[in-house]
């Protein structure tokens, strides 16, 4: 092994956006048992979003430190994870992560953890920013290359569409639908005063409703629907074959689901609405998906200007 402190092995291959994660309310202490690293398989951490997005780091340390201090053993530039924020040690054929005292705390799985044994493709969760996966030998190089296409695609927090990817396939799906004059609807979704949620729970819980808005969109959605997280805290929704009236409805419909029923994150109860904004391109009323995409925009303003919580097409 390694001297301790000795700079980590890394690889980095260059990549547009993260994927993926979700926040839960519970701690869990998990005893140090069972699950072991094979003597001759080497571990890993990849790192999936956040300043260190897209490296890989070869654990070759008893014990590696990971945090925001520039003299630890990995060190990552987020103001929003501890100075020493966990540690992951290797011993008698396991790694095992402990959070360290950390502000914000350490997510596994989507679960609050103070110590935990690792498995192959558990994922943690730092920060809103930080997440990494761990990984065991030969799976490490087939999850790097799964992960990059990953985060090419998809966002990391709500594990849906990327803005990028999006954009790709709106320009795609608006060329199909306009040729085979079919109707195309674009749904703009954006939670009403969300800094709040962030100012007020902190920004842990602000990625918990994130992912549940993301959720709930997706529960009333065909399978052919397409959702993004456009940005911040804003939601696209492409609507293949579906008319303005049925757009409309599906809009109402994804409203009163986010209105009806508060987050739950620990031991606070979070309430939010949504705004929503809708066009639909029919009879070639729209040259170019920018212009659906204009529209849908201007609505979607609209509905924040008339008092938000409502839907404006």
């Amino acid at each position: 092994m390694a001297k301790k402190g000795t700079k980590k092995r890394s690889w980095k291959t260059k990549i547009e956006t993260a994927p993926e994660e979700e926040l839960s309310e519970r701690t869990v202490v998990t005893s140090i048992e069972k699950v072991s690293i094979p003597v001759d398989e080497k571990a890993y951490i990849l790192f999936i979003s956040g300043p260190l997005i897209g490296k890989m780091y070869l654990l070759e340390d008893e014990v590696t430190i990971i945090g925001r201090a520039p003299d630890i053993d990995i060190s990552i530039s987020d103001s929003r994870i501890s100075r020493r924020h966990l540690e992951i040690s290797l011993r008698e054929g396991r790694a095992v992560i402990k959070d360290l005292d950390s502000t914000n705390g350490t997510f596994v799985n989507g679960k609050r953890v103070a110590t935990k044994v690792l498995e192959n493709g558990d994922k943690i969760h730092i920060s809103s920013d930080t997440f990494f996966k761990f990984a065991l030998g030969d799976a490490a190089e087939r999850m790097f290359q799964e992960e990059m296409h990953q985060m090419a695609n998809y966002d990391a927090v709500t594990n849906v569409l990327n803005k990028h990817a999006f954009l790709r396939r709106l320009k795609e799906e608006f060329s199909y639908s306009k040729r085979q004059k079919l109707p195309l609807s674009l749904i703009m979704i954006d939670i009403d005063f969300f800094k709040k949620v962030n100012d007020t729970y902190g920004h842990m819980a602000g990625d918990y409703v994130l992912h549940g808005v993301a959720e709930r969109i997706q529960k009333g959605l065909r399978d052919e629907d397409i959702v993004s997280r456009y940005g911040g805290e804003e939601f696209a929704v492409i609507l293949r074959n579906t008319d303005a009236k049925s757009a409309l409805m599906l809009g109402e419909r994804i409203r009163r689901s986010v209105e009806e029923k508060p987050f739950q994150f620990e031991k606070d109860s979070i309430s939010v609405t949504v705004s929503l904004g809708i066009s639909t391109l029919a009879d070639g009323n729209f040259t170019t998906s920018s212009d659906l995409l204009a529209r849908s925009d201007a609505c979607l303003y609209k509905s924040k200007q008339d008092g938000r919580n409502r839907v404006t097409s």
